[in-house]
């Protein structure tokens, strides 16, 4: 049920002076955004009951509300 950019699509679209927040904030490194959703895709895949979308962009947008809570 993959929609919207492909993990190979996806460019940061964050400004300097966001991702300078998200590291110093979240302690998060760009380098890991793909792994991270690959890794939450796969968690996702594996659960019948669950029936979301499994696209970059959704997955993505997930794990940053996840990490605002």
């Amino acid at each position: 049920m993959a929609t919207g950019v492909s993990d190979d699509d996806y460019v940061c679209t964050l400004t300097e002076e966001s991702v300078k927040k998200a590291k110093e904030e979240l302690n998060e490194d760009p380098k890991d955004r793909l792994t991270a959703v690959q890794k939450f895709r796969q968690l996702v895949m594996q659960q019948p009951h669950i029936k979301s979308p499994t696209g970059f962009q959704h997955i993505f947008n997930t794990l940053l509300t996840v990490r605002e809570v």
